[in-house]
């Protein structure tokens, strides 16, 4: 997606977050699955060679409310949904679970991704960053950051074929058709290839003399454990979100939740590890905001220059006060009753900018700190 919003709004402070909220998804924004052996089994009463609008539909179809599964494919596979509500990081607890259908011994782990809605558009925009959730093997040396694959549709287009794969890494190979299996390219997509692009864990799968093991990670991914498994195995927290260099991010709230498939691997006969959803659930959907982040009454184009470590604003009259915030909310600035604000003790980055005038109009813009 390539919309780009100049200006970036925060949320009000104790925004209360209704009961009536639900706790499940509301709408899945984007369904773009790998290639995998049930990928194009999706339609079962329809042409295989369904849109792209009516496998969107079957994913709200299963995932909205828990109604169903949808399969991500192979490593790089990913769903992205939304909720009619913000979930509220309550610091120090588990904030939301994923359902899946993993058992002992049968998981297919999936990384879990977290973003906001800083213009409160309702969708993910490019200029909104994602945030991992650090799992328990983050840190592990085989963990792979910045992996990225690209899959290539077979030729003819739809025979029951393996797919064929290269990565940033210098490998390749491919995802192996098994007899009982469809065409595993989606079909759906128009794309010759197909490039995902995160973090892989290492393979865990285990050859018992032709019987396969796919034993689960200790904590932080989906469809790694069963779902009625205690919630310290497949709840999730978002005080575990960091940044693309792995910092902590400090979010004080999510409204997008994304999940790709966590390995590249094959387990014989049972195929390629392909994660699975069925669902997620924000274990406190009545909890309120609790957040130094201001809402937006007015957005406008501020006039501003930024010389010898001092910003100044040079077309509004009458200023209150200037805030100047993290990118992800968190509050870093405040000046009373002058036009400029001192910013040189911030490291180069993107900042927010937030002007309230006499008349407690508030102006919000995004700006660059080089």
């Amino acid at each position: 997606m390539k919309k780009i919003f100049s200006f970036l709004s925060l949320w009000v402070f104790g925004l209360a977050l209704f009961a009536e909220n639900s706790p499940n998804i509301s709408r899945v924004i984007e369904y773009r699955p790998a290639p995998g052996q049930h990928i194009n089994r999706l339609f079962p009463t329809q042409d295989m060679s369904d849109t792209p609008e009516n496998a969107l539909k079957f994913a709200n179809e299963k995932l909205v409310n828990n109604a169903g599964m949808v399969g991500l494919g192979s490593f790089g596979g990913y769903v992205t949904v939304g909720f009619d509500h913000p979930i509220v990081n309550l610091k120090g607890e588990y904030d939301f679970k994923v359902l899946g259908n993993a058992f002992a011994n049968g998981a297919e782990p999936g990384i879990v991704m977290v973003c906001q809605d800083l213009n409160k558009n309702g969708i993910p925009d490019d200029d909104e960053p994602w945030y991992e959730l650090a799992g328990s093997d983050y840190n592990h040396p085989e963990t792979v950051k910045n992996y990225e694959i690209t899959y290539y549709r077979p030729n003819p287009d739809g025979q029951k074929s393996a797919i064929r794969w290269t990565d940033n890494q210098g490998d390749e190979g491919e995802i192996k058709h098994l007899g009982a299996q469809g065409t595993m390219y989606p079909l759906w997509i128009a794309e010759n290839t197909l490039t995902f692009k995160g973090t892989k864990l290492r393979n865990t799968v285990i050859d018992n003399g032709g019987m396969f093991s796919l034993p689960a990670f200790e904590w932080g991914y989906a469809d790694n454990h069963g779902n009625s498994e205690p919630i310290e195995k497949n709840g999730f927290k978002i005080d575990w979100a960091v940044d693309a260099d792995g910092n902590l991010a400090d979010l004080a709230y999510i409204d997008f939740i994304k999940i790709h498939t966590a390995q590249l691997q094959q387990a014989g006969w049972l195929g390629e590890t392909s994660t699975e959803v069925t669902g997620i659930v924000d274990l406190h959907p009545d909890a309120k905001l609790q957040s130094n982040a201001v809402h937006v009454t007015k957005t406008s184009d501020l006039e501003i220059s930024i010389f010898a470590g001092h910003l100044t604003i040079k077309n509004i009259e009458n200023i209150r006060s200037i805030s100047v915030y993290s990118i992800q909310g968190s509050p870093l600035i405040f000046t009373e009753n002058q036009n400029n604000t001192d910013v040189s003790a911030l490291p180069n980055g993107i900042y927010l900018l937030k002007v309230t005038d006499k008349d407690n109009k508030t102006f919000v813009q995004k700006f660059i700190k080089k």
